[in-house]
């Protein structure tokens, strides 16, 4: 398996990555989702987005490119900006990816950070990412 930090990558190149491969996997899965991606800048906690004609916000999704900073700066950042972000939102399901390796324990806080919103299956590190 690939073990790629995504070093190369700046945020906005790591967001169109992870979009394209949660589209790939969902049309190699049959379904009909295609998530958009968006333009640099303020985005409301927006990455990827799939609406339907029921919700604007069915499935929203964050990526956070913190591969120097580690993971402590991130889930400091997670907890004083992005929680906030999500619960104005309330989507139906939320997503969540980094180029941070995740343990477990990381897992689970970014699972309780975001709660209800997502749980550990949602949250993709840096090995998911890799993952073929």
């Amino acid at each position: 398996m690939a073990d790629f930090d995504f070093s190369t990558l700046n945020s906005s190149d790591l967001e169109k990555l992870v979009g394209d491969l949660l589209n790939a996997k969902h049309r190699a899965l049959g379904d009909h989702i295609e998530f958009k991606t968006f333009k640099d800048g303020k985005d409301k906690g927006i990455d990827l987005l799939y609406s339907t004609k029921d919700s604007e916000y069915e499935i929203v999704g964050q990526v956070k490119h913190y591969y120097r900073s580690g993971y402590k700066a991130l889930a400091t950042h997670l907890k004083k900006t992005e929680a906030e972000k999500v619960n104005r939102l309330r989507p139906k399901k939320y997503l969540f990816a980094t180029s941070v390796d995740l343990s477990v324990a990381n897992t689970e806080e970014i699972r309780d950070i975001f709660h209800p919103y997502l749980n550990s299956a949602d949250i993709l590190g840096k090995a998911q990412i890799n993952a073929p």
